[in-house]
């Protein structure tokens, strides 16, 4: 019988718990390890058996529960579906000869959250887990141990119950502690367990109250080269903000999420476009740290019932560093997410973003270059449209040209550019600068999203009048932005005889350099991109396997993907006649070097750049994809 997790030291496997706990029969545990031994990502035997439907969620748990003490934290968190298998046994490989704990190592580098480790290592210690925080603190007990004690061991004292103390610690094992407050309070000690980040946060509320100034714990805190934006009295939210920010930006994040709930104040970075859980602070602490975000992003502190935005600079090792915060209003409270802008990450050239070289010469000559016409780049929310709009404009400004911007607001300054940051106040709405913007001579117009029909109609006009117009529209996929124009009422001769190209894109994460292993695509992704699995075979396809470099999820950066669209006379022919969305589509297809966006997908994943699983989440399934030899050839040049 296989062990949990592979590589391991000995402990009790769970097949053998489901056995011995009658959950499952001897037979049953090895079809189930037959099984789990032909799938490419391995699942856990408890997960297995319930898809089997031989087991049922409350019973395997219950099982877990009897029998904690005999599998180790990661065997816990494998069966609970919290990590896999495989990043447990990369994680024994990397810290062969270290006496470091396999599930604390994988909190340590970001791969689990502190919260669910401390959650199964309560469970398998049979402890209390809590979330601390000021408002559950006898105080009368702070009365009889020093704080300054209290910080250096990261201990809180809740309470004394039954005649025994209990006490807030981040492990258990501290006998030497425990009988030292037991000789200081008169009462048996019961330690209960919480994060360290919520132990410090609840010290550094009592500090204050007590007056003794900010907590030892925050003089620990390691600043870097950041400009000063701790000014005002509250030291401890101002120091755990400024913690969150700079390590965010340390990590390389694109978004902080600050997100209150009933019983906490939630923090996740966004990283590789994934929420990445990164730690959580007491409940009681979440006005100050978002009143302290809004002192910094200069929106009304004293209001809290409706949304609101701000901007904050700052400079990080010598890097300007803009933050967009944005405000909601929740039922828990207001949540906040900043969004970093740096400027070091739009500079990038077409040649850096992931094109084909077919596409990138098409782009270049038949897009980029004519004097006039509209392009147009779509996509969700955060597939890197802006990125590419400044990295096209980067070729196109030179000296010879007025190129002019309408912005809402201005992403990143670029020198050579005018650009305009539009509010919508009255005076100076969107709709009203994209008219005005004509009167100033322009040969170059950026657009930063079409938002309705006027903006569309405004647009299209400042191209019929012989400018080249850039901008951007939230649609699925090419044909979808030549669809939803038509539905928005725009003249059909009007988008015909203006709109030159359409851009679709999206960004996925890229394959781990440093863990590729060769793998088989499993029949779920063959269906999901219609892949011919005759030809699979001639290619030799890898996925990271998890490794401190890439937080043990297989994945390291970002590359894009992309599909573009140059309208060809039947095309715009076609567009006169308000055809359906399907027509468009067989035209598309037929035009020349049209690549889809699945298609551009399909070709990165055998060149190696991304997996077939990141290709099925993000892009556009199509049932038609060329032979993969014409897709490879595409990237030959």
């Amino acid at each position: 019988m296989t062990a949990l997790a592979p590589g391991g030291p000995p402990t009790v496997r769970i097949g053998d718990i489901l056995v011995d706990d009658g959950a499952l029969t001897r037979d049953q545990v090895e079809k189930l390890i037959r099984i789990q031994g032909r799938l490419e990502d391995r699942k856990p035997i408890g997960q297995l058996a319930i898809e089997m439907g031989w087991l049922t969620r409350s019973r395997l748990e219950e099982a877990l529960r009897k029998h904690r003490r005999g599998l180790s934290i990661e065997g816990i968190l494998v069966e609970r579906g919290v990590i896999r298998a495989e990043q447990v046994a990369a994680a024994r490989e990397a810290l062969k000869g270290s006496q470091k704990e396999v599930a604390l190592h994988l909190v340590e580098i970001g791969a689990i959250p502190e919260r669910v480790y401390l959650q199964a290592y309560c469970e398998k210690h049979d402890a209390t887990y809590i979330d601390v925080e000021p408002g559950l603190v006898d105080r009368r007990l702070l009365k009889k141990v020093s704080l300054k004690y209290l910080a250096k061991q990261r201990l809180v004292p809740l309470s004394v119950k039954d005649g025994r103390l209990n006490v807030v610690a981040d492990r258990l094992d501290q006998d030497r502690v425990a009988l030292e407050l037991e000789r200081l309070f008169g009462a048996p000690v019961t330690f209960w367990i919480s994060e360290k980040s919520k132990i410090e946060a609840t010290l550094g509320v009592l500090e204050v109250e007590s007056g003794e100034g900010r907590s030892q714990v925050a003089r620990r805190v390691e600043y870097k080269n950041v400009a000063p934006i701790l000014n005002d009295d509250n030291r401890g939210a101002a120091e755990i903000v400024e913690a969150i920010i700079l390590r965010a930006v340390g990590d390389g994040a694109s978004d902080i999420h600050i997100e209150p709930d009933a019983s906490r104040l939630r923090v996740r970075y966004r990283i590789d476009g994934q929420l990445i859980p990164v730690g959580d602070y007491p409940a009681s602490a979440a006005p100050a740290i978002v009143s302290r975000i809004k002192v910094l992003a200069e929106a009304d502190i004293a209001e809290r019932r409706v949304h609101q935005q701000g901007r904050i600079f700052l400079k990080c090792d010598g890097e300007d560093i803009d933050l967009r915060a944005s405000f909601y209003v929740t039922v828990s409270g207001e949540n906040a997410v900043l969004r970093i802008l740096r400027k070091a990450n739009v500079l990038h050239g077409l040649e850096e973003m992931g094109f084909s070289p077919s596409t990138l010469t098409t782009y270049l000559q038949d897009v980029l270059e004519p004097a006039s016409g509209t392009l147009i780049v779509t996509g969700p929310t955060g597939s890197g449209k802006t990125t590419t709009l400044y990295a096209s404009l980067q070729r196109l400004v030179d000296h010879t040209k007025k190129v002019i911007t309408c912005e809402d607001p201005v992403e990143y300054v670029m020198e050579g550019v005018t650009q305009c940051s539009v509010a919508d106040r009255p005076g100076m709405s969107f709709l009203d600068s994209l008219k005005t913007i004509v009167r100033q001579d322009p040969d170059i117009i950026l657009v930063g999203e079409i938002r309705d029909r006027e903006s569309a109609d405004v647009a299209i006009h400042c191209a019929l009048t012989g400018h080249k117009v850039l901008t951007t529209f939230h649609t699925e996929d090419s044909v979808g932005a030549l669809v939803r124009l038509i539905q928005m009422d725009i003249e059909p001769f009007l988008i015909s005889s203006t709109v030159n190209a359409i851009l679709a894109q999206r960004l996925v994460r890229r394959q781990c350099q440093h863990c590729r292993i060769d793998y088989t695509p499993t029949a779920l992704e063959i269906r999901a991109l219609s892949l011919p699995r005759e030809d699979l075979g001639s290619y030799s396809l890898t996925r990271g396997r998890g490794c401190p470099a890439c937080h043990y999820t297989g994945y390291h950066g970002r590359v894009g993907v992309f599909e573009l669209l140059v309208l060809t006379d039947e095309l715009r022919d076609a567009i006169l006649q308000k055809p359906p969305a399907h027509e468009i589509r067989k035209l598309a297809r037929e035009a020349p070097d049209f690549v889809s966006l699945q298609e551009d997908g399909i070709a990165k994943v055998l060149r190696g750049d991304t997996t077939f699983a990141e290709v099925a989440a993000n892009c556009p399934r199509r049932p038609h994809v060329r032979p993969l030899n014409e897709l490879v050839e595409m990237y030959a040049q």
